[in-house]
Parts: structure tokens; sequence; C-alpha cells
């Protein structure tokens, strides 16, 4: 019943009233689909929601040869767009259908794995619902991004994880790695998702061999994923986030390998008409490699302060505010944002406010679940509770990490979506890991907790058997 309330409250809360998304071309992911949007001219892209895409050959244009996971969803929404009477090759509005009908799924699967009372299992399901339907969120769900795919994919995860951290079966491993990779290949950065996955299934009693296996192959594909993607970017990493605002520029290119001469092309982005005269001297030089920025970030700590700021700021402000969330004729100036629910938003000023709290959040939350895996009065189930609440601070520190290195202060607040998300979802885990330490401070005999863990080991062996 959960399920089907979410499912139908982010039909509304995403219809009712003229749709709403997020505007971007989501670097132009669809045209991999023979797929093109040719906006308003006099648009740059960010002002309005622009859904409906045509088909189109892509003969000397700019496709970027990307793969991404999102292209799974997106033919699925170019197969849909037609049944659901949209106009078009595809409708981004028949994602929307399909990921409010996926985040119902994700809600009505946490009723059935989180434990404790059905109130509680539907309040903590309703907070994830709440999170996907918040103005932060909701609007990727009509995007050409790919972020929609690796948030739903996500909560689909966190569903696995529970199920198998509750009973490890080798189907509940296997089935692990359905939403793993769909996160993981959604975007190159997701690739930070392969260690602490591989930590999340290791981390579980018995089935080792298994989770190895599983845990190998992700890790296999996510490293084939980052390795067969464009290079890295090192103009967003350097001229627009190390030499901003920096009086030592010529002497920090040096650090990095680049000529000195480029200094006074600090801060400057691609699209500066400044930038011209920098750009064949840029081009001539030896780019430094993610591994050199980050040795750069190491024996540099005042840099590193300022870039970890930056990010910090990033996951602070949770949503874009340069991209518009209705489309054109709508009655609403250009780049305006919904605000139909924002609760996660409300709660999120007191992040902006002392963004400082961020790593404090994922320190509380990381160490409740710790308490609550080391207690030996609670359940299985219990347990993989607070095993969630002490793996999800350690995906978005990993992701965060890798997303400061990359993007730098470059769009870092749509770039941080995924780490925002991880963040906020620390909140509900968070409640539920301290209500278990709260509630069970009553500690069980070492013998009787060896008894208990025997009983467990044979039931699981007779299911087995059976």
């Amino acid at each position: 019943m959960v399920g089907v309330v979410w499912a139908a409250v982010m039909q509304v809360r995403l219809f009712l009233g003229g749709h709403v998304g997020l505007a971007g071309f989501g670097e132009n992911l669809p045209c991999r689909l023979g797929l093109a949007n040719f906006r308003n001219p006099a648009l740059a892209g960010w002002e309005h929601v622009q859904p409906a895409w045509i088909a189109h050959t892509w003969t000397g244009e700019s496709c970027p040869p990307e793969f991404s996971t999102a292209l799974f969803a997106q033919a699925a929404g170019k197969w849909l767009t037609p049944l659901l009477g949209y106009p078009g090759a595809l409708d981004l509005r028949a994602l929307g259908v399909v990921f409010g009908l996926l985040v119902g799924v994700v809600c009505g699967l946490l009723v059935a794995v989180v434990p404790g009372r059905p109130l509680v299992r539907a309040g903590f399901a309703s907070a994830v619902g709440l999170l996907y339907a918040d103005a932060a969120f909701a609007g990727y769900l009509i995007s050409p991004h790919a972020e929609p795919t690796a948030l739903v994919a996500a909560g689909f995860l966190v569903v696995a994880l529970l199920l198998v951290w509750e009973r490890p079966t080798a189907p509940r491993v296997v089935a692990t790695a359905v939403p793993a990779l769909l996160v993981i290949g959604a975007r190159p950065e997701y690739v930070t998702f392969v260690p602490v996955i591989a930590f999340a299934l290791l981390w579980v009693p018995g089935r080792r061999i298994v989770a190895l296996m599983v845990a190998t192959w992700i890790a296999g594909l996510g490293v084939f994923h980052v390795v067969t993607e464009t290079g890295f970017d090192d103009h967003r990493a350097v001229f627009q986030t190390i030499l901003h605002d920096d009086p030592t520029a010529a002497a920090d290119l040096a650090s990095l390998g680049l000529d000195p001469a480029l200094a006074p092309a600090a801060g400057l982005s691609r699209d500066d008409a400044a930038w011209v005269s920098f750009a064949d001297r840029y081009h001539r030089t030896a780019h430094p490699s993610p591994l050199r920025v980050a040795g750069f970030y190491a024996t540099h700590p005042w840099h590193l302060i300022r870039t970890v700021g930056w990010g910090l700021q990033g996951v602070a402000g949770l949503r874009p505010n340069y991209l518009g969330s209705y489309p054109e004729g709508a009655g609403k100036p250009e780049g305006g944002q919904e605000h139909r629910i924002t609760v996660y938003s409300a709660i999120w000023e007191v992040f902006r406010a002392g963004p400082l709290l961020v790593p404090v959040l994922w320190i509380v939350t990381a160490g409740a679940g710790w308490l609550v895996v080391r207690r030996r009065s609670l359940t299985p189930s219990e347990k993989a509770t607070g095993r969630l609440a002490v793996v999800l601070p350690g995906a978005a520190l990993a992701q965060f990490a890798v997303v400061v290195l990359v993007h730098g202060r470059v769009e870092t607040v749509r770039h941080m979506a995924m780490t925002s998300w991880l963040t906020a979802m620390c909140l509900p885990v968070a409640a539920v890991a301290v209500t278990l330490v709260l509630t069970r401070l009553r500690p069980v005999p070492r013998w009787q907790h060896r008894h208990e863990s025997c009983a467990s080991i044979h039931s699981q062996m007779d299911e087995i058997k059976g």
C-alpha cells in the first residue's frame, strides 16, 4: 500500500498543474540513440525544460562517444513515448512516468525489508519517498541527464543490500549486481561505488566466495567503464579550480607540469573570449593526470582546503540554482524553479548556513550504525540497518572526493547530486540507527549471543537444504 501511495504521489507531484523537470541537455546523452533536441536558438538551454527529442541522423555534428546505463532508461522512454501519446521520438515525460512508478516500487520494497513495527517501516519508506519527491531531486526524473537512472537504481541497491545483510543467500548476492551496475555505469565518477559495494558484499557472514566473485565482476566492469570514457578534463580541475583567484598561479602550474606562461589564463573557462589567445599554448603543453592532480593536493594543503570547501558548499547547495523547472509556455520566467515539495530542501538550510555540518552528519550516521552492528541484542535485520548506516557515509565521502578531484568548483552542485542524495538518505537511516541503539540498551550475555548465532546458522542451512 505504501508503494502504491508513493507511486501515485510522484505522478501527481510531477504532472499535476503542468509537468516540471530539470532543464539542460545531459551532455547531449540522447544523441547516442539517434535523437536530437533543436532548441530555441535564443535560449542557452538552462532556462526551460524541453522534453521533446526528435529522430536525427548524426553525420558530422558533435555527438560524444559516451556510454551510460542511462541510455537503457532513455531507450525504454523512446519505446513508451508513442504508447503514452507524447510527441516526438522521445518525450522526457515518459521517463517521468516510469521513474515515478519505480520510486513507488522502492518504497514498497523498503516497507518489506526494514525492521520494526509496521508504522516505523512505513515511516522510513515514506521518508525515502519524500526524498525523491523533494524539489532538489524530483526534477531529474524528467530530464536527459544520467542522474535519474543512478538515483533510482541507488534506491534498489539499498533494498538489495538490506536483503543480503539480513540473510546472505547466493541469489540475493548475485541480484545485488543489477542495481549496482546500473549505478556504476551511469556516470564515470560513479566508479567510486565499486570499492564501496565490494566492501558491502564482503561484510556478509558466509557466502564470501560468491560475494568476492560478484565484487570482482563489478570492479572489472567499473574499471572498464572509466578506461573507455573520454579523457580527464584537466581544464576544469586546474584552470577553473586550482588557479581560481590564485596568487601563485605560475608556480602551481609548474608543480602540475604545465607551462607557467599560462598563468594569465587562471580562472578562465573555455567559453571566455580571453581564452582564445591561450588555447594553442594550452593544447601544446603536457596535461596532468588525475593522479598528478591528487598528488598536487597532497603537497599543497591550502589548495586542498579551498577545494574541499567548495565541494562542501556544493553538497550544501543541494539543488542547481541555474536550471529551470518549467517548459516554455508555462507562464513562468526563464530559469524559474518549482517548489511543490521542499521538506529536505528546507532542512538543508541548516547545511547551507554551515557546510561543515555535512561531514558531521556523515560521522554521526556511521557512528550510530557501528553501534547497532556491535550490539549483540539486535536481530540480523536490525543489524542490516546498522551496516547501511555505515556504508552510506562511506559512499558519500568517496563520491565527494572524486567529484572534487575531477570537477572542482565547476557546476559543483549538479555534479554532487549523488553525494547529496546519499547525504540526505543519512537522515532517516541515522534516525533508525539511533532509535535502535537507545531502545536496546540492555546487552545480551555472550553465551546467549553464541547460542542465537548457532540457531540462526542451523536455520539457514535447513532452508538451503529445503
